[in-house]
């Protein structure tokens, strides 16, 4: 497209705003021979052939628009009707007046304007950041002639972003043809303020799991089941979802769960739903963080005499290069040494993985308590042999729920069906470790105490963990056989809720046509048989008698067969959305870290919630 800018100014050739395809017409100033200031010229740079000759037919100040637009015409081909709009009004203005070629139209600066926004919100930058000196210089680089805006005009373009950003959501969520899912947590800020974020998931037309923040928002005191059951009711209805809503994934532990029960009997009540206890998930996760929470009460000693260790080598820079030269002197390490990290509370696995790395340092932990600089200050913390045997049985006993939380901890792939896995595999480590069955060929006294802990514990929880959702969600994924008892057993309840819910009919299929070839088959019934009434659900159990570990992506295995199981593949889109773990909330909360910090403590939370709501829509939208 032709380029045409009008310059108050003398532009040199070299100037990117006079490469080959441009027209540019450059005002100058002449003078006389006495000095003093002739009439204004305008004259025509537009190039001409290949040798960087320009056309230099000069105006005078005066000259009509006519003939200007006769010569763009004659010379250069260039018409008023043009795509890039009147030529001249490019040059001069709507009013005939010179124009900067580089001064933004009111659509540019507001397309600029709302570039900036995303900008901010998506990397989380501060709003003062316009006044760093650096930015504002490397914008100028870009265009001398934009002007950022200011941090209040900053701030109020969030607001207007977020409402048309919010309108955009609203209308996504409307078009949902499916059944939706949530998941919800609480968190508690570094700054001490608590806060409280709702996820939505869906199944979109092209098999594609939506995972969406819906709600981010301050959670004030008291904290408690009704306060927290009528945050929830209150973004339910605003949204206008209740009906859609098939189930909540929420953690095990506080007030969530009774104030899960009473979301249930609220939506029952007001809408006339049949929501069951099925309606609420338990974040996997969260149970096996609190089974292994009550195991490893039994190894507190041998846990809390490596975390003082550690804690020792990690704070002191003369015992850490000490360590790290132990550590490489014994081959241990022939690289850069990593002295293995605290455990945390507030983090699944850090015990797990604060045990497993410190053995492959046990030989530099022994050499660090015998040298001479620090054997008096670390003779106390020395592990014995039978500590870090206890400590052994424990990191191997620990090892699969590790794997299994790790495994459930996706948000952008299917989680539900993994439930009844964990669960089952768990219980077989129990069992196994009680028996001193375990593949490791040793245990502890220790660690079977531990088990023992550990089996109550997911024993508590199985009734939720073997509900209808995580049931039919592990029957309908491709990856699990559906050939053994318990498997079949839901054949029957499977059909029910397709006929119920999704107008499932049985379909019956035609007699084959019996050709001259079938005299010689010996039996005609062998021609004839499977006559018999054949649905989806009997096609389905078929075709997945078999598990196929080949099938890496679920959804995409059911949108190659979506044609074959039209109505099974409805009721799909309907169970496995649903979250396995609270995952994608606790991940929210690692993002808001970028927001809610001590240096950006006058930050409102209203500024907060819509920042953090964005960032995610913008996700969407760009999807």
């Amino acid at each position: 497209m032709v380029d045409l800018s009008l310059i108050a100014d003398s532009i040199p050739y070299s100037s990117p705003s006079t490469h080959e395809d441009s027209i540019v017409l450059s005002g100058r100033t002449t003078t006389t021979s006495t000095g003093h200031s002739n009439k204004f010229l305008i004259i025509c740079l537009k190039p001409i052939g290949s040798h960087n000759s320009r056309c230099t037919t000069s105006f005078l100040a005066k000259t009509g628009t006519s003939s200007l637009s006769r010569h763009l015409l004659v010379k250069h081909n260039i018409s008023k009707s043009h795509k890039s709009g009147n030529p001249l009004h490019t040059f001069f203005g709507v009013n005939g007046e010179l124009q900067d070629p580089y001064e933004l139209d009111n659509e540019s600066k507001e397309a600029n304007l709302n570039a900036l926004v995303a900008f901010v919100v998506n990397h989380q930058q501060a709003f003062n950041l316009v006044k760093n000196e650096t930015f504002r210089s490397f914008c100028r680089r870009l265009n001398p002639h934009y002007s950022l805006p200011s941090r209040q005009t900053l701030t109020r373009s969030l607001s207007d972003h977020f409402e048309r950003a919010l309108l955009q959501f609203c209308s996504t969520i409307d078009s949902i043809k499916g059944a939706i899912a949530l998941t919800l947590d609480c968190w508690s800020s570094r700054v001490m303020r608590g806060y409280m974020v709702i996820t939505i998931h869906w199944i979109d037309e092209e098999w594609k799991l939506q995972s969406v923040v819906m709600e981010f928002c301050y959670f004030s005191p008291p904290q408690n089941q009704h306060t927290t059951s009528d945050l929830i009711l209150s973004v339910v209805k605003d949204f206008n979802m209740w009906s859609k809503i098939k189930a909540i994934t929420f953690e095990s532990s506080g007030e969530m769960p009774p104030a899960i029960i009473i979301v249930i009997e609220n939506l029952n009540d007001q809408y006339s739903l049949r929501l069951d206890d099925g309606f609420n998930i338990r974040c996997i996760c969260h149970v096996i963080n609190r089974d292994v929470c009550d195991a490893t009460h039994f190894i507190k000693k041998e846990e809390q005499m490596l975390h003082q260790i550690l804690k020792v080598v990690r704070g002191s820079v003369a015992i850490r290069v000490k360590f790290s030269e132990l550590a490489f002197v014994l081959g241990v390490s022939k690289g850069r040494v990593e002295v293995p990290g605290l455990d945390m509370e507030t983090r699944w696995n850090t015990m797990f993985t604060m045990i497993d790395q410190s053995f492959q340092y046990r030989g530099a932990f022994s050499a660090l308590y015998n040298s001479e600089e620090f054997c008096d200050r670390l003779a106390n913390m020395a592990l014995s042999d039978m500590d870090w045997r206890v400590l052994k049985s424990c990191k191997d006993f620990l090892q699969s729920a590790y794997h299994c939380t790790v495994a459930a901890s996706g948000r952008d792939y299917i989680s539900l069906s993994l439930r009844l896995l964990i669960y089952k595999h768990l219980i077989t480590l129990c069992e196994k470790t009680c028996s001193g069955q375990l593949d490791t060929g040793f245990t502890t006294p220790i660690v079977k105490q531990a088990t023992t802990a550990m089996e109550l514990k997911l024993l508590k929880y199985s009734a939720n963990l073997y509900c209808q959702a995580s049931k039919m969600a592990l029957l309908l994924d491709p990856r699990s056989s559906n050939a053994y008892s318990e498997m079949m057993e839901l054949k029957d309840q499977l059909r029910f809720i397709l006929t119920m819910d999704y107008g499932l009919c049985s379909e019956v299929q035609p007699s084959p046509t019996f050709g001259v070839f079938d005299l010689f088959a010996g039996e005609v019934d062998s021609a004839i048989e499977n006559v018999a009434h054949i649905d989806e659900v009997d096609d389905f159990f078929m075709l997945t008698a078999k598990a196929d570990r080949r099938v890496s992506d679920v959804l995409l295995w059911w949108k190659h067969h979506s044609n074959r199981f039209s109505t099974l593949s409805m009721m799909v889109m309907d169970t496995l959305m649903i979250q396995g773990s609270s995952v994608a909330s606790e991940s929210a909360f690692s993002e808001s870290g970028g927001f809610v910090r001590h240096d950006r403590s006058k930050l409102f939370d209203e500024k907060i919630e819509m920042m953090m709501k964005l960032k995610s829509w913008n996700r969407l939208f760009r999807e």
